[in-house]
């Protein structure tokens, strides 16, 4: 727990150790859930998710005929 020594959690009583624990996985939770939706997000956006594979021959024949474009 942030800010509390070991001696500290000790010597509070057994109810406010119970809601101060209860406070910090809250938050643990929340944290990893963030994290999770960030991990999506960037998978989501990031490059390199092919559907199909073209050998290099093939791909200089496409853009020679005009199919791929040059920009």
């Amino acid at each position: 727990m942030d800010g509390f020594t070991y001696a500290d959690v000790l010597a509070l009583p057994v109810y406010e150790r119970r809601f101060f624990l209860s406070l910090k996985s809250r938050d643990n939770s929340k944290q990893k859930e963030q994290q999770e939706e960030q991990t999506k997000a960037a998978k989501l956006n990031s490059k390199g998710n092919r559907s199909s594979t073209v050998s290099g021959d093939a791909l200089k024949n496409r853009m020679k005929n005009g199919d791929i474009p040059l920009n």
